[in-house]
């Protein structure tokens, strides 16, 4: 009897091995997604800015209009810069190229940088965040809306970004589908204006300095 229980128990174990985890059907298909979002392109200034702040990069390309950063992003998908603004000098604004657009989002750093709540050692870990979270939102809106109760981050790695927002945003998926935003700090809020939808579909907000 004790061989047939043990037996019986064997064959009814889980695998402890983390690669032997199976998760379920959405969850893999929104690792799926996070894995297809575009990788971050830096697209670095040809001569040394004297005026570069020193926790910015080779990213930094000084004091230009968003025309001129939307050309030199030249409209790879993950491209992304940093310059000065020239209607408030002494801030900064990170173009990101997503989604047929070029983002602009007030860039800010206390020690790490951020756009948002959440820092982040780099600039480029900041911009891969957004990218997965932008991506994610942008294709699978109605994934995201369903998850009322089982947390996605105990065996894969999404995004530090969305995983702090995914809560608060449940409710508003349901009925703002197509809106993508990045979440605000109360003492650092950004400066938003909606734009004509692109053509996935979705609106994104924009800082016009």
């Amino acid at each position: 009897m004790a061989a047939s229980s043990n037996s019986s128990l064997s064959g009814s174990s889980l695998s402890s091995d983390p690669e032997d985890f199976q998760p379920p059907i959405w969850k893999s298909y929104l690792y799926q997604l996070q894995q297809e979002a575009p990788r971050p392109k830096r697209i670095i200034c040809p001569q040394e800015m004297e005026s570069r702040p020193r926790h910015y990069g080779r990213e930094f390309h000084g004091m230009m209009s968003r025309e001129c950063a939307d050309q030199l992003l030249g409209g790879a998908e993950g491209a992304y810069l940093i310059r000065e603004s020239q209607r408030q000098p002494g801030s900064y604004t990170l173009a990101l190229r997503f989604g047929g657009q070029t983002l602009n989002y007030r860039l800010f750093y206390d020690g790490k940088h951020f756009v948002g709540e959440k820092r982040f050692e780099s600039v480029h870990d900041l911009v891969t965040d957004g990218l997965i979270t932008l991506y994610i939102e942008s294709k699978a809106a109605e994934y995201i809306a369903r998850m009322t109760t089982n947390p996605i981050y105990q065996h894969v790695g999404y995004s530090s970004l969305l995983r702090d927002r995914i809560t608060h945003r449940l409710g508003r998926a349901r009925t703002e589908p197509k809106r993508v935003t990045f979440q605000q700090d109360e003492k650092h809020v950004l400066r938003r204006t909606q734009v004509h939808e692109s053509k996935c579909g979705w609106g994104i907000s924009k800082d016009n300095s």
